[in-house]
């Protein structure tokens, strides 16, 4: 049928050109090691700062309050494990919602089962929102974290995180925000929303893999993950990811405020057409004031995976599920903290869009579907 039509953007986004090509000039002409203090690792250097820069500007940070991490999951694991063992508390109380990404799930399980912190766990509304009064009344004085993801990656569901912020000022309690799928795509101003902690990546955006960071409020301790030669102002050791890092500042840089408007008219074409089509299709999210780049749906009747397996064949390529379950028989842990049943979450998938998508392919998208629906009502 063409050329492939990607509408897995939540997974990972194809890296822009642009990108590629701020790369491919650093793998191939700065070699040294920017910790290096002689001419070219200086160099090296510069590129990484000026990265850091363009990043922490779009995230409302200071340059000095972001280290590169070489993923999200990196950057997750760092903020929730460090900022329980950098505190002195008697008992550490751990505060997540049941929709967040695995790297952060897992490590507040693991944290709870080896008897490092006490945590309790957040349900979701049918929209998939968190509300800020289940945080208020979870909040304890020996909260030590509250970590909630900006906006869902399933389902593209905003959660209320400047209220969150808000209720923990008047604790002792820090705020981890993971903005890794809503990074550039929603505003999210971390100094104006009293945010201690923000997890963001790169291939998000159309940047590359393998390279995240975390922005750490001032006056923020962490204990490091990992120790060595005390890079990234001591946070984060290891040798930096030069040609990544130039790349996801790239990424950042070419990311304007235009691409939300044209993603979020994308996804509500369509919306209006696949509701056209399909007599009873399910919603998993809201209709509107989400991240506009992700769509979640079921159609009753039809397994999700069965219909991404479909349409891949097709050479159109969505998901059944977030990346980090797809290969899983298991039903979304999304889906189910939403009060979807096993089937009803069994029935559900993921289209998502990126910065290069067009109205043409979600037309080929829309027709592939409905040749697929019309074939299994015959």
């Amino acid at each position: 049928m063409g050329e492939d039509i990607y509408l897995d953007c939540a997974a990972s986004t194809p890296t822009d050109p642009a990108v590629v090509q701020a790369m491919t000039e650093v793998l191939g002409t700065r070699c040294a090691n920017p910790s290096s203090i002689h001419s070219a690792g200086i160099d090296a250097m510069k590129l990484v700062e000026l990265a850091r820069m363009r990043i922490s500007m779009a995230l409302g940070a200071q340059p000095d309050e972001l280290i590169f991490t070489g993923s999200a999951t990196e950057a997750n694991n760092h903020a929730i494990k460090g900022a329980i063992w950098a505190s002195d508390a008697p008992t550490k109380h751990l505060i997540v919602s049941g929709i967040e990404h695995p790297s952060v799930l897992g490590v507040a399980q693991w944290l709870a089962a080896t008897g490092q912190a006490e945590l309790t766990i957040l349900g979701a509304d049918a929209t998939g929102c968190t509300p800020s009064a289940d945080v208020a009344k979870a909040l304890r004085p020996d909260t030590v974290l509250v970590s909630l993801m900006h906006a869902n990656n399933e389902t593209g569901t905003v959660q209320p995180i400047a209220e969150v912020a808000a209720l923990c000022a008047d604790h002792p309690t820090l705020v981890h925000v993971d903005a890794a799928q809503s990074f550039m795509k929603l505003p999210l101003d971390m100094k104006q929303l009293g945010l201690d902690l923000v997890t963001i990546n790169g291939h998000k955006l159309h940047g590359p893999k393998g390279v995240g960071a975390l922005a750490i409020r001032a006056g923020v301790a962490l204990e490091p993950v990992l120790h060595g030669g005390g890079h990234e102002m001591g946070h984060r050791s290891g040798t930096l990811n030069v040609a990544g890092i130039v790349g996801f500042g790239e990424a950042v840089a070419r990311y304007g405020a235009e691409c939300r408007g044209t993603m979020d008219a994308l996804r509500t074409h369509l919306l209006l057409g696949l509701e056209a089509m399909i007599p009873g299709l399910r919603l998993h999210g809201v209709r509107t004031g989400s991240l506009g780049n992700i769509l979640n749906v079921g159609i009753p009747g039809c397994q999700g995976k069965w219909m991404a397996a479909e349409l891949d064949k097709q050479g159109i390529r969505v998901s059944a599920s977030s990346a980090c379950h797809s290969t899983k028989l298991t039903p979304s842990h999304v889906l189910l903290a939403m009060g979807l049943s096993e089937k009803e979450a069994d029935e559900a998938f993921r289209i998502s869009l990126g910065r290069f998508n067009t109205i043409e392919e979600i037309q080929g998208l829309l027709n592939a579907m409905s040749k697929l629906c019309s074939g299994r009502a015959a």
